[in-house]
């Protein structure tokens, strides 16, 4: 009976021993530590904020004739890179990236003369497969890392069957020997994945990409990329019908508040919704009271808590772009400033000869040009004209906040030019007091 019970206890310990290392090994069974979200780094303060500063300049020349989605990131080194889409037209086969750098990190940024990246033809090239038409690119700078890419293509059909493709920093200088990795986001053709908001960074590497699904529906995703980037997974952050081009907003580890273009052309305001598990799960979106014409927006937190947002607050045409705060987590909004404002030209359709009176007198404000006046006019004529009617749009606002503190703004500027505005932190307190 005695030997029976040590050989039993010796079997026993052997399971054990087993069960317990199987235990350690498995996944799943002793899972790894929940990734969460890491909160944006607080800005140093520099000289640059001691006085109120608003500089804007247009980016691109008057070739090609329409651009559009630009975004914006900063380098390691403080200089500023933006890249955007541009071409006879908006899904042209000749569209191309273009891409342009600030010569120098100063208070007033002077951009280097924009330069083109690829075009479908090259892309194609990069991945072996067919591509026939470019779309929005999102360019950003992971912590400690150098520039990535990420961008819209489309085999066939229209942006509802396209697909993203990522360029990361050791592709950059190796551009023509296949450097273009496609991102697998779905089983079932791979297609309905685009992108446009800034990303959002976890703890363990992974990169957190806003993306948005438009066949056979429309709603905002999470796209989890890993430090190599590889998909990891995708999040689902609302169903149906109803949001496009989520911003996310980072509070802290588990909490973020997402605010989404409306898609319904019936709701016509932004929706809001919030995570309390670093991105797993997403709230029901909710309605805001901030006005949405079915247009992108972009957003930011500030460290006091409160939102900034840039936006067509509007419901009807994107005649207007505005900054607004909200001081309750993106629920209600106040307009501070306006960086745009023709909504008073809202069905009044000037002939092309008052509109180029107009267009004269915007171009003052416009700051450092890199065309000449009659050039300007001549390129938004061109897309904004048609059978002797003219009317304005500004859209697609891309923001992001820079080491120092100061503010960064790109967006379309009437289809044609890619404007940057920099402001700092002064000025904003400044338009802040202003509208309490």
């Amino acid at each position: 009976m005695t030997a029976l019970t040590g050989q039993a206890g010796r079997v026993l310990g052997a399971g054990l021993i087993v069960a317990v290392t199987a235990w350690a090994v498995w996944p799943g069974l002793h899972p790894a530590p929940t990734p969460g979200f890491v909160l944006p780094q607080a800005p140093a303060t520099t000289a640059s904020a001691q006085a109120p500063q608003l500089f804007s300049a247009l980016i691109n020349a008057a070739k090609p004739p329409r651009v559009h989605a630009a975004s914006i990131t900063e380098e390691p080194d403080g200089t500023l890179y933006a890249i955007w889409y541009g071409g006879s037209r908006e899904g042209d086969t000749d569209v191309a990236l273009y891409a342009a750098s600030t010569l120098t990190n100063s208070a007033r940024p002077l951009w280097n003369k924009p330069s083109a990246l690829f075009s479908a033809r090259d892309t194609t090239q990069g991945t072996m497969q067919w591509v026939r038409k470019l779309g929005n690119p999102v360019v950003f700078t992971p912590p400690g890392d150098d520039p990535w890419l990420v961008y819209v293509s489309v085999t066939v059909g229209g942006w509802a069957t396209s697909q993203l493709n990522m360029v990361r920093p050791a592709m950059w200088n190796n551009w023509f020997q296949r450097p273009i990795q496609r991102l697998v986001t779905s089983p079932f053709f791979n297609m309905s994945t685009l992108v446009k908001g800034a990303p959002v960074y976890y703890d363990n590497g992974d990169i957190g990409l806003p993306v948005y699904h438009e066949m056979a529906g429309k709603f905002a995703e999470l796209l989890v990329l890993t430090p190599e980037g590889e998909v990891r997974r995708k999040i689902r952050m609302d169903d149906g019908r109803r949001s496009l081009q989520p911003e996310i907003l980072v509070e802290d580890a588990g909490h973020a508040i997402a605010l989404m273009r409306d898609a319904t052309r019936k709701q016509f305001r932004v929706w809001r919704s919030e995570t309390t598990n670093a991105g797993r799960d997403w709230s029901v979106p909710e309605s805001t009271d901030l006005p949405n014409p079915g247009s992108a927006l972009s957003a930011l937190r500030l460290e006091d808590g409160r939102l900034l947002a840039i936006a067509n607050d509007t419901e009807d045409e994107r005649l207007r772009l505005s900054l607004l705060v909200s001081a309750d987590r993106g629920h209600h909004w106040r307009v501070i400033h306006r960086f745009e404002d023709k909504q008073a030209q809202l069905g009044k359709n000037p002939t092309e000869e008052e509109f180029r009176l107009q267009l004269a007198n915007d171009i003052a404000a416009l700051g450092d040009a890199r065309s000449a006046d009659e050039d300007i006019i001549a390129n938004v004529m061109r897309n904004m004209c048609r059978k002797g009617e003219c009317g304005w749009q500004y859209d697609y606002p891309y923001l992001i906040r820079a080491r120092n503190g100061d503010f960064h703004l790109v967006y379309t500027w009437n289809q044609s030019f890619v404007r940057h505005i920099r402001f700092n932190r002064a000025w904003l307190q400044a338009r802040l007091e202003a509208a309490q």
